[in-house]
This record gives C-alpha cells, structure tokens and sequence, in this order.
C-alpha cells in the first residue's frame, strides 16, 4: 500500500519497520509548544486527559509507552480510557472525535500489541486518512480479528484503501463499515473484498447507498463466497435488479447463515426471486425482510419459499404492508408443514382473532416465538358447529390436492368416495364423501366438478375419467409452476393454485388436531 506524499514525513516506510520505530523516540524529546485543541466545553477534543505527565505515575506496558510518545510527537493529549484499554482485550473509543491524529497514535501502539483482539473506532472523524493508519497498522497486528469503522466517512477512497488492504488479510474475521457513504461506483471495492478474502465471516455494510447497480455487482460476488457467514446490507436502497442479484446470490451461496436485508426495496421482484432461492438454499438460518415494501401478493411469493425451506429458523418480515391476511397466510402454511422456523417477527403487522387462535394451536404442538402488531377485533359471524364449505371455480383442484396430501392412490379415493361399491362416483356421493373428510364443496362447485371429471354427460365418474382428469391436472399444475418462474408477472395463475392448496392443507390439519382433541 503506498503511503500518501503528505503524510511521509511522519510514517517510516521501509520494509519491516514501519512504524514501529516511533517506540524508540528519544526520552527527552518534548511536544511541540502549541497546546491540544479545546472543545466548547473546556475539555480536551481528543479524549478525557489534561496532560500526558499524569502517566508517569505509573508503570507502563510496552503499548502504552509507545501511545504516549506517539501523542507527544503529534502534540495531542492522551486519553486514559484508551491507554487503559491498551492492556485489555478490547480496545473500545466510538464518538470520541480522535480525528486522523488520533487514529494514527492508536495505530502506532497497536502495531506490536499482543493483547487487544478487538478495536471500536466508530464515529471518530477518521476519514480516509485516519483509516490509511489503521489499515497499515493491521499489515503487523496479527491479533486483531473484530474491527469496527463504521461512521467515519471513509468514502471511495477508504472503500478503495479496503479492499486493497484486506482481500489478502487472514486475520480479521468481523467487519464494521457501516455508514461510511459509499455509492454504487464503490461496490465494485467490497465485491473485490467479499470474493477474494477467505477469513472474513461477518461483514456489516449498512447505512450506505449502494442501490440498484451496486446490489448487482455486490450480489455476483456473493455467488462465489465460500466464507462469509454473516452480511448486513440494510439500509441501503437496494431495489430491483439489484435485490434480485442479491436473491440469486441466496440460492448458489453455501455459506450465508444470517442476511440483514431490512429497510430497502425489495418489493414484488425481490419476494419472487427470493421464494424461489430459499427452495434451493440449505444454510440460511436467519433472514430479515423488514420495511422492504412487502404487500400481501408479493408476500405470498415469499412464502412458497419460507414453509418448503428446512434450515430457516428466523424469518423477520416487519413493517411491511403484508395486512391481516398475510399474517394469517404464514400461520396456516407453517400449521400444515414440516418448516423449522422458530421465530417469526411481523412487528407493526396488524394481525385478527383467527390469526391469534391458530397460532395458540400451533404453539400446543410445536415451539414457535411471534412478535406482531395490534390485534384487530371484529364481529365474527358464528355457524355453530357447521363447517364452512369451499366454494372455488377449481374444485378438481382440491379434490387430487387432498389425494396428494393423504398419499392416496387414485383407486383409493375412488372407493373412499364410492359409498355403494359401484366402482362410479355420483354427485351425492361426492357430495356426501367430501363433507365428511372437512373438505365440504358449495352446490355451485360440485357442479363444477361433476362437469369437468364427468366427460360422457352420464351422471357417473369412473376410475378411466377419474385418471384422464388426474394426469391433465398435473401437466396443468407443472406449466403452472414453469411460468411462474419466469417472473411475478407470470405468477398469478400458480398464486391461486397454492391458495387452494393451502387451504386443503389447512383443512387437513385442524380436522387432524380437532380429532386428537376428542381422543384425549
């Protein structure tokens, strides 16, 4: 790294020397007569400390001597917390307004420390010369693997400065540049560091402004990250092709565990592209969706994702217009799959009395944590103990998806249905057959499903109609599926289709637990 032209006087650049030769500054060399910089409060600007003659009281390791004669040749004061802290394992000082100077002290006694493992140098005006001196100092600190710079200003050339510091280094393991005002044209530096170290697990990149191009670009280096454990890319007006780079990431990635996506623009492309991700993806634990400008269909597209996926545990969807249906939607796909998620968090996400029901159900038979918003009240209109029939312009549907999920054969629930062993299904017998399985059809859908599965008009559906009728819904249901995923623009037809079929399941569920209730 070459150091900058106005700042060579003071850093020694030869090779193995670095700056470690300001620990053999004479004894009795003194600071220059100008006095340390004076705040509005009458305190010293750097820190706690009115004079550096206070350390010599007490005995000093061979850090602190070297952080003291550091602050005498840049004529800036001291300060005690981190002279302390220069002994410990963390060396913590966030909005402590140490400036470059300040940074540059630090760094010097920090180049041959063996003891601090952890630095904090958030908001500290250390802009990208500030941070040059830490990232040199870094090249002979073997120890130090947790960094935080967030709030600095670093800009592009801190950005650049980075990733040319650290995309070989074999020590740092967190990363905090968070807040720094980097743009699109610096997502080009951190794609570079995320491709290219192999020791960094967690990277906090938020609070930037790194927007459509730059999700794109950052997103293509993710694909081929074999490390990163941990990545937080909120706040950063992530939106279009740029989410949906970082969703496809999702779906190669196999390493992410935890991805902070919260507060950007996720919206109708990203939910699709991601639902589609999480069918392939085998190691995301924890997934944050907050405030992404999520409705209710784009939520749904999500979710076809969420309950089919094995691994997640935490799925935060907060702040986003999902309404009181899309809270209840997720409930009842998790209710009648086998998905792992442990905590859901649908903060400020209105939620009714049906929601908080099924989830007390499922909260009998299984461990889940949800954090929602304000429960709605509303008249509800009581139907006794008569159950709600299905009234739906596809009732075949729900018949082949109600075989599927009991893992019936066709012959199967040809005679469950076939009440008088006919080998042939009437209307009534459908009728009948399906009110007591809880999959109860309106007389407007059964006629509907007569007129589909009844193909020579003779009142009768045989097992030869039955399996023609069967195979022509599983080409239907597999376009379907090859259409929506082409784009969310294609997904409508595919988004009824898991309705009724989360409907079905649901059915299923509750008259599986409503029996086990009666049994016990």
């Amino acid at each position: 790294m070459t150091v900058p032209r106005e700042h060579s006087q003071v850093f020694i650049t030869n090779r193995g020397r670095h700056i470690t030769a300001l620990s053999q500054l004479p004894e009795n060399q003194q600071p220059e007569s100008e006095t340390s910089p004076i705040d509005t409060d009458g305190e010293s600007c750097f820190l706690d400390t009115p004079t550096p003659e206070a350390f010599d009281v007490v005995t000093l390791s061979t850090s602190q001597s070297t952080y003291v004669k550091a602050c005498k040749m840049l004529s800036i004061t001291p300060s005690t917390f981190c002279f302390r802290c220069l002994n410990e394992i963390s060396l913590v000082i966030p909005h402590h307004g140490i400036g470059p100077n300040g940074a540059k002290a630090v760094a010097i006694a920090l180049v041959n420390n063996s003891t601090v493992s952890s630095l904090d140098l958030s908001s500290n005006g250390l802009g990208s010369a500030g941070l040059f001196y830490v990232l040199e100092m870094l090249q002979s600190n073997k120890i130090i693997s947790d960094i935080n710079l967030a709030g600095n200003d670093l800009g592009s050339r801190g950005a650049r400065l980075i990733s040319d510091s650290l995309r070989k280094n074999r020590t740092i393991t967190k990363l905090n540049i968070s807040g720094n005002s980097f743009s699109e044209r610096d997502a080009t530096h951190m794609a570079k560091l995320i491709s290219r170290n192999k020791a960094l697990k967690e990277l906090i990149l938020s609070h930037n402004t790194f927007r459509e191009q730059g999700g794109v670009i950052l997103g293509k280096a993710l694909e081929s990250n074999s490390v990163l454990k941990t990545l937080d890319l909120s706040w950063n007006h992530l939106r279009l092709l740029g989410a949906v780079a970082i969703c496809w990431s999702v779906a190669e990635n196999t390493c992410l565990t935890s991805l902070d996506l919260s507060w950007n623009g996720f919206g109708m492309e990203g939910c699709h592209e991601m639902g589609k991700s999480l069918l392939r993806n085998r190691t995301l634990t924890h997934l944050d969706l907050s405030a992404n400008r999520v409705s209710f269909d784009a939520f749904r597209q999500l979710l076809r994702g969420v309950v089919h996926n094995k691994v997640l545990k935490v799925l935060k969807v907060g702040v986003n217009p999902i309404t009181t249906d899309g809270a209840f939607a997720i409930l009842q796909s998790i209710a009648v799959s086998d998905s792992s998620l442990e905590e859901i968090d649908l903060k400020d996400v209105s939620v009714d009395m049906d929601f908080v029901d099924l989830l007390e159900q499922i909260q009998k038979r299984r461990h889940l944590v949800c954090v929602y918003g304000n429960t709605l009240r509303h008249d509800e209109t009581k139907k006794g103990n008569v159950a709600r029939v299905l009234d739906t312009d596809d009732p075949v549907t729900v018949l082949f998806e109600y075989m599927k999920q009991k893992n019936l054969r066709l012959i199967d629930l040809l005679h469950n249905l076939d009440r008088d062993h006919s080998y042939t299904i009437t209307r009534d017998e459908f009728q009948q057959g399906l009110a007591n399985i809880d999959l109860p059809l309106s007389g407007r859908s059964l006629d509907i499903l007569m007129k589909k599965l009844d193909t020579n008009r003779d009142g009768y559906v045989d097992y030869e109609e039955l399996s023609a009728r069967h195979k022509e819904h599983m080409r239907k249901v597999t376009k379907l599926r090859l259409q929506a995923d082409l784009g969310p623009n294609h997904y409508k037809g595919y988004d009824k289709l898991e309705q009724l079929r989360e409907a079905v399941r649901l059915k299923i569920s509750l008259n599986m637990t409503r029996q086990r209730t009666e049994t016990s």
